[in-house]
Parts: C-alpha cells; structure tokens; sequence
C-alpha cells in the first residue's frame, strides 16, 4: 500500500491550477484520494464515470469553486488536477494505490519498486491506440518537463510489514538507512533515504527478505461492504521440466532512449543468454530503433559459427537506431519465426513508447494465431522502465517479465528466464475454490446470466451488491497465468455472498512430464478489508482491457462487439477504484 503526499502552495496574487504527474506499477490499483485545505478542512474524493468527472471539473473552475480531479494518462501514468487555488493557501493532496509485490529471482527477496520518473516516450499519447480512452480528459501535453533547480525536498518512509521475521532489506537504487524490530515486532520495519534529495531520478527499489516468503499460501479476505469473500493464492513453484527444442529470437531496444548504462547492460544481457543456448536450438538477432535488422535472414542453428556471429554484433551495440519501432521489430520475428517448432522471443527494451496497445494486440493475434507454439519474454533494463510495456507483452505473450537496474547482477534471473523458455508449457489449468464447482457452471451459463446484470445502470447504491450475484465465483485472472519455476504466482477468486472457499485450495495443471498436484491449506485467519478485493478487481479491469475476460471469451459472444466500458465503471464506483473509464472527482 502506498500513499503520495503532495503539498500545493500558491505564493501568487490570483488563483492557479495546480497539475501533477506521477508514474504507478501498471497492474498498482488507485483506491484513495483526498485533499487537505490549511489544515481546516478535507475533501474525500468519490470515483465516477470519466467524462462525467471532468465535465463536473471542469464546470467547477469556470465559476471560481475550488475543484480536484484524478485521472489516468495511461495505464502507469497519473494526472492530479488542482484547480482554483487560491492566493497564500495551501492544498496537501493525498494519493493512495496498492499493488502486488514481485518476486526477484536473483536475490530470492522479494521486489518492492516505486517508479518515480515520467521518462520521454516515442510516438504520440494521441495516437489511435489511446486516444480511445481519452475522452473528456483534463490531461496536458506528452511532454514532461523537469526543472534544474528545486527549493525542496523530499520525504520518503517506507514500513515493512511481514507474516514472518524480516530477515533482510536492502536497496539496490538508492542509499537507505533501515530500523528493525519496530515495537519490538521482528516482522515490521522502517526504512528512511539516507540522503537528502530534491527528487528521485530513477525507480525506488527494496528488496527484502523474510523466512518462507515463496511457500504456497492462501488467503482469505472479507469485505464488509459488498459482503463478498476473496481469496489470494500465491507461491513461487519450485519443480522440474525436461526442455524441448525451441527457436529463440532476441529482439534488442537499440534506441536512443537506451543511451549509454542501459545499453551496455541490454548487450551484457543478450551475450549471457547466447552463450547459454544449448545446441539444438535455432536462434536470431533482432535489432530495432526508428528501424529493425536482423543478424540473420532466417533463425540458425547453434554453432560456433553462428554464436561467433552473435557474440560479436553483442560486444559491439550502441545506442545508434534512432526512435523506437518495436512494433515492426516484433511483427517481423513473428514472421520470420519456424513453423516446425516453437518459438519463444526474448525482447529486451526500456519500454519507452506510447502505442503499448497496438503492440499489446499484436502479440495476441500471434501467440492465438500459433496455439500455444509462441511465447514471449520481456527484460526491462534501466533506472525508470516503463512498466507498462514490459509487463502487458509478457502477460499477453505468456511468458512473464522480469526488471534489472544499470547496477544490479542479472546472471541468475536471466538464465533462469531462458531455462523457463526450454521448457514446453503447462497446460490445462484449473483451480478449485470451492466445494461445489461454481467456476466451472460459470463458464457454461455465463451468457443466460448476463442479461440479469444491467450495464447502463448508474444507480450504484441500490446494485452495488448485485456486482457478483449472478456468478458464484469470479476469478482473476479469468484464465490463470503460466507457472514457471521461479516467478511469482497470484491468483484471485472473489466469492458471492455465503459462499465459502474449500478449506484446501487445489491446484492442477498438466505438463508434458505428466500432471501436477498442488494443495493449499487455506489460512485459517480471516483478514478484514478490501485491499485484496482491490487487487483482484484490478486483474479483471485488466481482463477487460486485454480482451481475456468472461465477457470477451464466452463462447455465445463469438463474433459480438463486446464493449467493456460500462462493467469497469461499475466496478470502479463499487470498490473505490480510478481506471481509464474512471476519475476520482
């Protein structure tokens, strides 16, 4: 869970709009927004439907009232307005998100990262693949400006809690001064910045350590006002696969946005992960800027020719292409990839563009189009990555992401990154909740439930129960994530009222060694609250987002127009949650 404090101060004779942009972790859900007038008085922002939010802003200004507006640029970039404010006042605006925390395979800790930089992205945010979601908006310009001098400082205080002992913290961006056994509790800690600084010019990262973080765990939050259920079940699977022979392409960010550091690291990635192909594998190059070239016409074998090759055009990369094309670099390996074997693309990148969209789309239309014959694994590289891409290519090309800073070791987790590309995927995925098998009943009488659910209804107060009454489960995502040894699995199941999970999560899955079994005691403390629920609600926005949800996969909308709009609306103003089809006003 985190909070952003921000305070406004207008030493101006007239009323000014204040605008603020900060950056979040694509899949962090904003449930929190409030605004602080001299200490006198606090405003409570309430979520609704986009346009009408700041069309209410907007009215607001022109007669002089004060008005405060929270909207989403993209998927990872915020906008605050502030508007009105008037001469010697002061405005501490406060910004609450909760976000899932990532497994960081080369240190065995877990990765805590706060993205504080808004870098410059190739292409336009008015561009066809967002310019849908913009409607209404009150948003500025593209263009970031950050100024040279500042007359302030910043303050930032992490604590950490743990279900078991910290046992480590450390952080690999910045200097970080950590006090442990806070109120004599080993499993909560403080952590300060050591130096005093103006602004954070590179992504926050903490790492910590705590005993047992990657066993299997389930558990079991209620929310008392929807009076459902939700179950989180997480691990990082420990098991072994035998490989196949796969075609590997690794498509290189060679970008002027790579500069120097990020470069050097992106080249020291591609060499290491050359040098570990095995020898029955097919591999390319792909280099990519304002424009793409590939090492070869078609995927070689391993030989010590062709890695010669490879190793050579590795030590000898800069940052020299220009823009940054990774659509045509991506539709191109798709293109050129073998038909007789599968493919797995490595794309390594800072993510710095803005049509994540139409990238995003094109790696579903090609991993659809192979049938589980392609995957795609994304590295971002640098000091402020831009989530938003890095994650959406690997979720959507099911393979999974993974982040390395200018400065930290990346042996561990990009080996560990190609030994889960050998290895053919686990299919067949199901998980039981339940005692009875709602899910299942669910996917088979989703379409006769829908017409019970009215979409256009804004009357929240009186339906706001109704979200989930017509489907007894409601898991998220609606089709589980790949597991892969190593890499964190999260997965949500909302629950309708009185029902109640089995006291044994079950999960099974197939694999081409035969099936797999894994059961999970569910913890026997039932938590309070809503910052789960939130968790889950955000994976089925994002369902709806990337088209894998309930709605887009029932087999009786085949062929349908499914407009996702008026479903993430409502279950934006039901638990308190800003999206691209929501503002808090």
């Amino acid at each position: 869970k985190v909070t952003i404090s921000q305070t406004y101060k207008n030493i101006e004779k007239d009323p000014i709009e204040a605008r603020y942009k900060f950056p979040i972790h694509e899949a962090a859900a904003v449930c929190g927004f409030e605004a602080d007038i001299d200490g006198q008085r606090k405003v409570k922002g309430v979520v609704k439907e986009a346009k009408k939010a700041a069309q209410e802003y907007t009215e607001a200004i022109e007669k002089g009232h004060g008005a405060y507006l929270l909207e989403s640029e993209s998927a990872d970039v915020f906008q605050c307005s502030i508007g009105n404010i008037t001469s010697g006042q002061t405005i501490v605006v406060k910004i609450t998100y909760v976000s899932e925390l990532k497994h960081d395979s080369e240190t065995e800790k877990i990765r805590f990262v706060l993205p504080t930089h808004i870098v410059p992205r190739y292409g336009s945010s008015t561009s066809t693949s967002t310019s849908s979601s913009n409607d209404g908006k009150i948003l500025e310009p593209d263009a970031v400006l950050y100024s040279k001098e500042a007359n302030f400082y910043l303050d930032l205080t992490v604590t950490c809690r743990m279900t078991s002992i910290i046992q480590s913290i450390e952080s690999p961006s910045h200097k970080i001064s950590t006090e442990m056994n806070i109120d004599e509790n080993p499993k909560i800690s403080k952590i300060t910045l050591v130096d005093q600084i103006t602004y954070l010019e590179k992504d926050f990262i903490l790492v910590v350590k705590s005993k047992d973080l990657d066993q299997p765990r389930a558990f079991l939050e209620y929310n008392p006002e929807t009076q459902t259920n939700c179950v989180m079940l997480t691990l990082v699977p420990k098991f072994s696969l035998n490989t196949t022979i796969t075609e590997l392409i690794f498509v290189v960010d060679r970008s002027g946005s790579m500069s120097v550091e990020p470069m050097k690291k992106a080249a020291q990635a591609l060499e290491l992960l050359l040098r570990s192909i095995p020898e029955d594998c097919y591999f390319n190059v792909v280099s990519f800027g304002s424009h793409h070239d590939s090492l070869f016409p078609k995927s070689q074998l391993y030989s010590e020719e062709s890695l010669s090759e490879a190793i050579n055009l590795a030590q000898k990369m800069t940052s020299n292409y220009g823009g940054t094309e990774v659509y045509s670099a991506l539709k191109w390996s798709f293109e050129n990839s073998r038909n007789d074997m599968a493919t797995t693309v490595f794309l390594i990148t800072d993510g710095e563009v803005w049509n994540v969209n139409q990238i995003v789309e094109l790696v579903r239309t090609n991993e659809e189009k192979k049938d589980g014959d392609l995957r795609l694994f994304s590295l971002g590289i640098g000091d402020a990555v831009s989530h938003h891409l890095v994650e959406s290519v690997a979720r959507t090309g099911k393979g999974y992401a993974q982040f390395v800073t200018n400065s930290e070791r990346m042996d561990k987790k990009v080996i560990g990154m190609l030994k889960n590309a050998l290895k053919p995927p686990i299919k067949d995925y199901e998980i039981t909740w339940t005692d009875n098998n709602f899910l299942e009943s669910n996917k088979n009488e989703e379409s006769d439930m829908m017409q019970d659910i009215n979409f256009a209804s804004d009357n929240t107060s009186s339906s706001q129960n109704d979200i989930f009454t017509d489907f007894k489960v409601q898991q998220a995502p609606y089709f589980i994530p790949p597991i892969y040894p190593g890499v964190r699995f999260i997965v949500y199941c909302i629950l309708e009222k009185n029902i109640e999970p089995c006291k044994v999560i079950t999960l099974k899955a197939t694999s081409q060694d035969g099936p797999m079994k894994l059961d999970i005691p569910l913890d026997p403390v039932t938590l309070q609250g809503s910052i789960i629920h939130r968790l889950a609600v955000r994976k089925l926005i994002q369902d709806l987002d990337d088209e894998k949800s309930f709605l887009h996969k029932n087999p009786k909308n085949a062929g349908k127009n499914i407009s996702a709009k008026e479903y993430i609306v409502k279950l934006g103003k039901t638990f308190n949650l800003a999206s691209k089809h929501t503002r808090y006003k």
